[in-house]
């Protein structure tokens, strides 16, 4: 670990009290969850009613999360902002899925007989950890296999228990090298200075940019996509499937790998569709079908309600990430703070519309080539929307987790 004082990321002085509340608190809530999901009917006025008493545990999961660990960013975005998602899944399960005790996995027969009250208390309970709905109706696409060259492939539990257990300890000592590096004070104003941000649209009072930090932005921007952001979703999943297979919550095959393959990483739509982890893909999606067609009443089918529910998945995931970015700069003041907030709003926009460029290139692309002949697509696509998504990435997204993240400090003996 670095010495105390320095720029890191990491530090392990949690606070016990807070960790033994904020456990309960979260088992309560997705207990309190599943006992309405198998007790109470699709569309009732007691899973409405109880919308507030949810809404109220995820704040004290909210609370007791910040708590556990005042210094530790990535524990603090982790713990806390975990409770955003609690609510957005009670919420999903209960109001916008409507599942009940008809549902087929919650009502499945044992030994010939109708499941028993704690029976289905547990599969509701399986229900609030399977964030993908895997190997249930609601299963989201693309969901990628244990083995690419054994399709329909699964682990025995043991095995299942056993790799992933040494696969968690690999990730958290990994983690813990990684996040555990500190910067000079030099270098700590040369690149995460306040103002430093901006790239490519830099006020010349704040300084001109320089080769170094083009450097450093790429070298940040690359390691946090390719390594430091895959290894924090990975090890949170890992641990969570540890605890609900362990506990027979959940079965090995409802834990695939959270990531795709990176072969399929080459355009906008196929990264955040194909590769990137889909932990959240369920309960922001399901949201925004429910703006979509709900409240602005648009048909099921079409190019209008095709984007208009790309943006609102994006919205709902850049306020998820936004709060993040609020909790991250809580020591740095209510101007930076939104500041931070604003760019992950409009970096999560610049997604969609990106992605809406993207589609219509292709388009573009396919309709020449079915007007002169062969026309080479798919090389020319795949490099777009490569170079497209490294732009943003570079411009806005390295911005969140480079510079707000170096500028938290740990604290002294």
């Amino acid at each position: 670990m670095a010495p105390p004082g320095g720029t890191t990321l990491i530090n392990y002085n949690f606070c016990t009290r807070s960790v033994f509340l904020f456990v309960p608190t979260y088992f309560l809530t997705l207990l309190v969850t599943s006992t309405l999901l198998i007790s109470t009917p699709k569309g009732s006025l007691t899973r409405y009613a109880s919308l507030p008493i949810i809404a109220y545990l995820c704040l004290r999961i909210f609370n007791y999360g910040a708590a556990t660990f005042p210094h530790n960013v990535v524990g603090l975005i982790d713990w806390a902002g975990s409770a955003y998602n609690v609510f957005l899944i009670s919420s999903t399960l209960l109001q916008l899925e409507g599942i009940d005790s008809t549902d087929p996995v919650i009502s499945k027969p044992v030994n010939g007989r109708p499941p028993g009250y704690f029976t289905r208390l547990w599969r509701g309970l399986s229900y609030c950890v399977n964030v993908r709905g895997i190997n249930t109706p609601y299963q989201i696409k693309n969901v990628p296999a244990f083995d690419s060259k054994r399709p329909g492939w699964v682990p025995s539990r043991r095995r299942f228990l056993a790799t992933s257990t040494a696969w968690f300890l690999v990730l958290y000592l990994a983690q813990d090298f990684f996040y555990s590096q500190e910067i000079t004070k030099e270098d700590e104003v040369k690149f995460l200075g306040i103002n430093r941000e901006n790239l490519f649209w830099r006020h010349p009072q704040d300084g001109s940019i320089t080769g170094d930090e083009m450097g450093y932005r790429i070298a940040v921007t690359g390691l946090m996509w390719s390594i430091l952001i895959p290894l924090s979703v990975n090890l949170q999943y890992t641990f969570l499937s540890i605890l609900a297979v362990g506990t027979g919550v959940s079965e090995p095959k409802n834990w695939p790998p959270p990531f795709g393959s990176p072969k399929d990483s080459y355009t906008l739509r196929l990264f955040w569709g194909k590769f990137w982890h889909q932990t959240l893909r369920w309960h922001f999606s399901k949201p925004a079908q429910f703006i979509t067609h709900q409240i602005f009443q648009l048909p099921k089918t079409g190019l209008i309600q095709r984007y208009v529910n790309t943006y609102g998945v994006f919205l709902i995931s850049g306020i998820w990430h936004a709060g993040q970015s609020w909790l991250m700069l809580h020591s740095q003041g209510p101007e930076i703070q939104q500041a931070g907030w604003n760019r992950e709003l409009f970096f999560f926009t610049v997604m969609a519309t990106g992605i809406m460029i993207e589609d219509g290139v292709q388009w573009l692309f396919r309709s020449q080539k079915r007007q002169i002949g062969d026309i080479p697509t798919g090389s020319s696509i795949n490099y777009f929307g490569s170079g497209v998504e490294e732009l943003i990435r570079n411009s806005w997204m390295s911005k969140r987790s480079g510079q707000s993240f170096g500028r938290v400090k740990a604290p002294p003996d």
